[in-house]
């Protein structure tokens, strides 16, 4: 009776055991029981950090990954269990979501493995920002034409934790963006002015100011210019850029030969005037961009009928029959004699009223007297008169002098 009672309680054991090994294997695969956790270490595996020997630093700003390390579980079959990481203090410095931390601002703070509502491992962690110290930019390339490329490089200097040091990326900005244009660290010259590229990184900022000019493909120009003394004109350069229609670099004129402004023959100003002084030649370099041209100028003597009396000086007085005039002009070479034309208010046109002849001369001055009869004028003795003079040549004549007005 014994013997079966014992081999009844075998039989049982038999059973049981397999029966119980059976559920807890499937309870803890399914996750019903919670495996023992062993060897759980904070691990930060994903962005730029520095493992100090308590503590972990990260940068203001950024994101890292954190882990639970390759911790244990017991039994081995059992189903992961639910690890999730926890800031422990409710200060605001950092921020924890999808197994990611974001450092929202600097300090120091605690974060945790939990299981559960059990803490099961911590660590410290600090949030950093370095100062930026100094930026430095500079360009791979000149950028002087429209269609000039560059790529924009830069390199800052931190106060400490130098390992963040490449973390740190300045910000690219055109100050126009017609005139220049930014592509991340590319930047490329698209239309004609001036502008600036700005780098931008901490509290430090760096600008390099540029001229975009267009470039020029053609710069067209007369070769010569013939004028006589006192005589202007003005050069008027034909300019072509690439591509076209752009407003073109300011047109530039120099001397080409050193001389004493007292002795050129001719003067060009900074619009490219030319003034003929005297006799005699100048070549006058025009340049526009990298384009040059030499231009001739050649100055003649005046011819008579280009020339014009000049510095006249007169005097009148008006009596009961007539307007006495007191007149005098700088005489001028090649000229036989001088007409003095004469029109008072009711004239349509002018008439000569006397000749000087070129041999009255003294001292470079021609001088004369005339008389006007009011009995010539009529009844038009409170309007005026109007008096200019020619010079006669061989065959020429000047132009008409500066008008004398005289009221009576």
């Amino acid at each position: 009776m014994k013997s079966f009672r014992e081999n009844k309680r075998f039989i049982r054991l038999v059973v049981i055991i397999p029966l119980l090994l059976v559920g807890q294997y499937f309870m803890f695969s399914k996750g019903v029981i919670s495996p023992i956790v062993k060897g759980v270490e904070i691990k930060i595996i994903g962005g730029n950090y520095i493992k100090d020997l308590d503590k972990y630093i990260i940068k203001l700003g950024d994101d890292v990954e954190i882990s639970a390390g390759n911790y244990v579980k017991i039994p081995g079959y059992a189903k992961d269990p639910k690890l999730w990481f926890n800031a422990l203090d409710d200060n605001g410095i950092i921020e924890i979501k999808d197994n990611k931390i974001t450092a929202l601002k600097e300090g120091y703070t605690s974060v945790a493995v939990m299981k559960g509502n059990r803490l099961i491992k911590k660590a410290m962690l600090k949030v950093v920002n370095p100062d930026v110290e100094s930026l430095d930019m500079d360009l791979s390339d000149e950028l002087k034409y429209v269609g000039d490329k560059a790529t924009i490089s830069s390199s800052v200097a931190i106060s400490d934790y130098q390992k963040f040091k490449d973390t740190y990326k300045a910000k690219y900005l055109s100050s126009d963006e017609s005139i220049l244009k930014i592509d991340g660290d590319k930047v490329e010259a698209v239309g004609v002015g001036t502008a600036t590229i700005s780098g931008e990184c901490g509290d430090k900022l760096v600008e390099i100011p540029l001229k975009i000019e267009a470039k020029v493909s053609k710069l067209e120009v007369a070769n010569e210019f013939i004028l006589e003394e006192g005589q202007t004109t003005n050069i008027n350069p034909k300019v072509t850029t690439s591509p076209k229609g752009l407003k073109p670099p300011k047109v530039e004129y120099r001397y080409a030969d050193k001389k004493k402004n007292s002795d050129r023959a001719a003067k060009v100003s900074s619009s490219g005037k030319i003034s003929a002084i005297r006799e005699g030649s100048e070549k006058i370099v025009v340049s526009c961009g990298e384009k040059e041209r030499i231009i001739k100028v050649t100055v003649k003597k005046r011819s008579v009928k280009n020339s014009t009396i000049k510095n006249i000086n007169y005097s009148y007085e008006v009596g009961e029959e007539n307007i006495k005039l007191e007149v005098s002009w700088d005489s001028l070479e090649g000229i036989k004699s001088y007409d003095i034309y004469v029109k008072d208010y009711d004239d349509e046109e002018y008439n000569i009223i006397q000749s000087v002849s070129q041999s009255e001369e003294k001292e470079g001055k021609i001088n004369t007297t005339l008389e006007i009869g009011l009995s010539e004028i009529g009844e038009n003795q409170d309007k005026s008169l109007e008096i200019y003079i020619v010079g006669v040549g061989e065959k020429e004549s000047t132009k008409p002098s500066d008008k004398i007005i005289i009221k009576y």
